[in-house]
């Protein structure tokens, strides 16, 4: 409607005269173009998720970002294409107007439209709220009080520390240890938490569930310092809460990584292929046994998965100690297997594994269950590392060398840390560069 309404503004109303009309077919095919386009921008933004708690300033905003940086997008475009304007730089003021105008008319109507299926019962996502105490039964009588919000009570989750109960028995679900369970079984979209605690462990078990069943969590003020730089400001229709996050990045700046993650892993796979027979035939002439090694290691959310990797080690390098570290000079990788793994070159066929949807190109490395256990113990905030997908490489990996001990993945986990507290793209590409340096000359991370 906005290129419609803006080429009959300029061309037709007369209000501009001197300008040859674009034909009807032109502006048709152009607002057909404009839907697609406007729909990636948008998609990259964010902006067709559910969101029947943010306040109409928030939507106004939600319209405005994505709409002035798609609008930069396609001045840069039209300027590359055509530097001099010949449709003149009214339209651009017009369209642009307009495009602020009826995009967001048309959130606000379908929003009203959906707070009225909402009230009606016929639109709603699952909530649960972890806390049995007197702030639970306040926030359920709130929500029971505005169905227009869209909350439908699934239960209540018992927290870590004991609760005088204020909440019918029948409802509680379950414990924090059950939590990721009964967020499965209940098909459940959002956690509100309602337990004011600084215990750092409580709320990491809450983002592990999480972020393994893709829920939003949202937590009472108090909790604001538990996570800095992770929480959101938001509010149920006044009532204040927070909104915790377990990835710094933007829907719109996760939709590149993923984009990306699948794009090079294709690429990378097609280029190197001649390059895995080559590895395979060096390791079959180097040693018996298989070419590739598949490990068990936790991923995102706590999940298991089987790691591919070129064998560095002499077959059943476990087969009578078990999970072991492997030592700087360890006398069960081969030869071939000390070149690759100083090279990286063992670790290509988990490019395989991102195109499983399990790691990603950048992140984290994902450890084996085994160590998982006993880094837990060791390190409380050992969990934050599950709550993003784990890595081919990492800001750790790039920086040290590998793990032989629980003490190196101390070391370790300050730089992963480091990446989760400030994630970013150009953070990817970074690490991306060094890697690549890395696997070229052998230097630094071995």
């Amino acid at each position: 409607m906005a290129v419609v309404l803006a080429s009959f503004l300029k061309f037709y109303s007369g209000i501009f005269p001197g300008f040859s009309p674009l034909s009807r077919s032109v502006i048709l095919a152009g607002a057909v173009a404009s839907v697609l386009y406007w729909w990636l921008i948008f998609s990259l933004a964010g902006c067709y998720r559910p969101h029947w708690d943010r306040s109409w300033t928030d939507e106004l905003a939600m319209v405005f970002k994505p709409v002035t940086t798609g609008m930069v997008v396609l001045g840069i475009i039209a300027f590359l294409i055509d530097p001099e304007p010949s449709l003149g730089r009214w339209i651009i003021i017009i369209y642009y107007s307009l495009l602020l105008l009826l995009v967001f008319i048309s959130r606000a109507i379908g929003r009203t439209f959906e707070r009225k299926l909402s009230k009606r019962g016929k639109l709603y996502r699952k909530a649960l709220i972890v806390g049995v105490g007197d702030p639970a039964k306040d926030l359920t009588d709130y929500l029971e009080s505005n169905p227009a919000l869209g909350y439908k009570l699934v239960g209540y989750i018992d927290p870590p520390h004991p609760q005088p109960r204020a909440v019918p028995e029948e409802m509680i679900l379950g414990d924090v240890n059950e939590l990721q369970k009964v967020i499965e079984k209940n098909r459940v979209r959002e956690l509100l938490v309602t337990i004011a605690s600084n215990f750092h462990q409580d709320i990491l078990s809450l983002l592990l569930a999480a972020a393994g069943a893709r829920v939003r969590v949202k937590v009472v003020p108090d909790l604001f310092d538990v996570l800095a730089g992770h929480v959101h400001n938001t509010q149920i229709l006044g009532q204040p809460l927070m909104e915790v996050l377990p990835e710094k990045l933007s829907f719109w700046q996760r939709s590149v990584k993923t984009f990306f993650d699948y794009g090079l892993s294709i690429l990378v796979v097609g280029i190197t292929l001649p390059l895995w027979i080559i590895i395979a035939v060096a390791i079959k002439i180097n040693s018996k046994g298989p070419v590739f090694y598949r490990q068990e290691r936790v991923g995102k959310g706590g999940h298991t998965f089987r790691i591919f990797k070129f064998r560095s080690m002499v077959r059943d390098a476990e087969s009578k100690s078990g999970p072991v570290w492997a030592g700087k000079d360890d006398p069960r990788i081969t030869w071939v297997g000390k070149i690759f793994r100083k090279t990286r070159l063992d670790e290509l066929p988990q490019f395989l594994n991102v195109l499983r949807g399990e790691m990603s190109v950048v992140g984290p490395r994902p450890e084996r269950p085994a160590f998982v256990e006993e880094l837990r113990e060791v390190y409380p905030f050992y969990s934050k590392r599950l709550t993003i997908k784990p890595g081919i490489t990492g800001w750790a990996q790039v920086k040290l060398e590998y793990d032989t001990s629980v003490e190196d993945v101390a070391e370790k986990l300050k730089f992963d840390f480091y990446y989760l507290e400030n994630q970013s793209l150009f953070l990817d590409l970074e690490i991306l560069v060094r890697t690549l340096v890395v696997v070229i000359t052998g230097a630094g991370a071995h």
